[in-house]
């Protein structure tokens, strides 16, 4: 069943649509994703270029990294197309190696969509890993100092 997101990255709109089998169409241009290991993806642009990308976040807030590069995305999905979004929303994962440099929650706080959970540094700059859906956090799973890589779960929420 296809799915269609908008993707906004600063001033730029993307169209997309999830076709299955591993076709994603971009402003009506036909990648191939495949999984990479947890939270990461191999994408095949169609003039035959290859890149992985890291992936945290869930809908409507996202961060994905590629190339060194981190980048804040904004997706609008219908409630019919949220049935698509990661299985495991309530985890937050740091879109790329970094270091905790603050943990802005504690087991048992009640949490909005889309607050601050923890404040991490890469490359000199800051990410912060936002609420996925609203609800009490049931675990912590990172301190200050640490380090951090891509699909490392920081924070659980339960609904």
């Amino acid at each position: 069943m296809a799915q269609r997101y908008r993707l906004q990255h600063g001033d730029t709109t993307y169209a997309v649509e999830t076709q299955g089998d591993g076709v994603v169409l971009v402003d009506g241009a036909a990648c191939t994703v495949a999984p990479f290991g947890p939270s990461r993806y191999r994408v095949t642009t169609p003039d035959g270029r290859v890149t992985v990308v890291s992936v945290a976040g869930s809908t409507p807030a996202l961060w994905a990294s590629t190339g060194g590069r981190a980048y804040e995305l904004a997706v609008d999905a219908s409630a019919r197309a949220r049935t698509g979004a990661r299985a495991a929303a309530s985890d937050m994962t740091p879109p790329m190696p970094a270091t905790v440099v603050k943990v802005v929650v504690a087991v048992g706080a009640a949490v909005e969509a889309g607050a601050p959970v923890v404040i991490l540094e890469a490359m000199k700059m800051e990410l912060t890993i936002r609420a996925a859906h609203a609800g009490v956090v049931r675990a912590v799973r990172c301190a200050v100092g640490d380090l951090v890589k891509p699909g490392t779960v920081l924070v659980e929420i339960d609904q």
